[in-house]
């Protein structure tokens, strides 16, 4: 029976069983395929981390040890494969990330609900500075896309690099529209002042008399 997965997966579980669906491996090796493939863009990933969540996806019985390496005078590793249930719980995870829209608290979003506490010089100032960030990263990802795909790796196994990319030059470009409409004077700015809040609660009859 396909288990019913209702336990929130972390991007770097998710990794996790994505490698073992290939072949058993330790998790050094884990690690290692993990930077190989650049999925340290996507998830979180040191060795506390690692060895905590390949030891609780061995508790719910999604992988198993098969057989141990030791190679020289390294201290012996533990080899992992995936089960059937770890597989049922990859494809379920899967085919829900890629058809349910997910709330995510972005840091992001908090400064822009926060922005007007600066001098609009400074707001502007600041998004442009994120703005070249941005492109940074776009250029470093892309770099990375490029010399991926020059190794022979499938395009359908890079599209999570080109849909990162996407959203960065979209909100890249976003940024310095809101910059630039901010210097133009054309989106209404009171330093300090939160001007929705005020208007909210002046119709709610909250407002100070």
């Amino acid at each position: 029976m396909t288990p019913e997965v209702s336990l929130d997966i972390s991007p770097l579980a998710l990794s996790i069983l994505e490698l073992l669906d290939e072949r058993p491996m330790h998790p050094y090796e884990l690690a290692a395929t993990m930077r190989l493939r650049h999925h340290d863009e996507f998830v979180r990933l040191n060795f506390g981390t690692l060895y905590h969540t390949v030891d609780s996806l061995e508790r719910y019985g999604w992988i198993v040890p098969t057989e141990k390496e030791k190679e020289g005078g390294r201290p012996e590793r533990t080899v992992y494969r995936l089960t059937d249930s770890g597989h049922e719980v990859l494809l379920q995870t899967v085919s829900r990330i890629l058809a349910e829209p997910r709330r995510e608290y972005l840091h992001f979003s908090a400064g822009l609900m926060f922005m007007h506490h600066l001098e609009a010089p400074r707001a502007t100032e600041l998004l442009e500075q994120r703005a070249q960030a941005l492109h940074a990263v776009i250029t470093k990802l892309s770099h990375i896309h490029d010399e991926l795909l020059a190794g022979g790796h499938r395009r359908l196994s890079l599209v999570e690099l080109e849909h990162k990319i996407a959203l960065i030059d979209a909100e890249r470009v976003w940024v310095l529209k809101i910059a630039k409409e901010i210097t133009d004077g054309k989106l209404e700015w009171r330093a300090g002042i939160d001007a929705g809040n005020e208007r909210l609660r002046s119709r709610h009859g909250t407002g100070t008399h």
